[in-house]
C-alpha cells in the first residue's frame, strides 16, 4: 500500500533535485559569463594603460637623449611648414 506512494514521492523528489541542479548550473554559468566579460574589459583597460606608460617613458627617454646630445627645441620663427 505504501510502496507506490513512496515511489511517487521519490520520483517527485528526484525531479525537484534535478531542476534545482539545473537552475544552480545556469546561475553559475551566468555569473562566469559576467566575470569573463568584466575580466576582458579590465584586461583591455590594462593594455591601454601599459601603452600609455610606455609612450610616456619613451618621451622621457627621448628628452634625456636630446639633452645628452645638446639638442634643443627650435624657436617658432625658425620652423618652416610645407604644405
Amino acid at each position: 500500500m505504501y510502496k507506490p506512494f513512496l515511489v511517487i514521492i521519490f520520483i517527485i523528489f528526484s525531479v525537484f533535485v534535478y531542476l534545482w541542479q539545473q537552475n544552480t548550473s545556469m546561475r553559475f554559468a551566468y555569473k562566469v559569463s559576467n566575470l569573463q566579460t568584466e575580466y576582458n574589459k579590465i584586461n583591455a583597460e590594462n593594455d591601454l594603460l601599459r601603452l600609455e606608460i610606455n609612450s610616456i617613458l619613451a618621451l622621457e627617454k627621448m628628452y634625456k637623449v636630446a639633452k645628452e646630445k645638446s639638442l634643443y627645441r627650435p624657436d617658432e620663427k625658425t620652423i618652416v611648414y610645407i604644405d
